[in-house]
């Protein structure tokens, strides 16, 4: 396990501590803890952002779309 040194806002910093103190854990073990969820909830926002294309129901073709010169027409009257 490596240590680090965080600089955190004294909000951010009460929070954890309350939230150690309430649960009778170490600090550390709450920061890992909050910093694990936040990264997997951030992971899973990310994968859901997939752009996805809109498709409409058009209804049945009124010209055999195989067939060139019949689509040619249509396209032209």
């Amino acid at each position: 396990m490596k240590r680090t040194t965080l600089i955190l806002e004294d909000a951010c910093i009460e929070g954890v501590r309350e939230l150690a103190r309430r649960e009778g854990r170490q600090l550390s073990q709450v920061v890992n803890e909050l910093l694990v969820e936040g990264l997997t909830r951030r992971k899973k926002k990310t994968q859901k952002q997939d752009f996805k294309l809109c498709s409409f129901p058009m209804g049945r073709p009124r010209v055999n779309l195989a067939d060139r010169n019949a689509l040619e027409a249509l396209m032209d009257s």
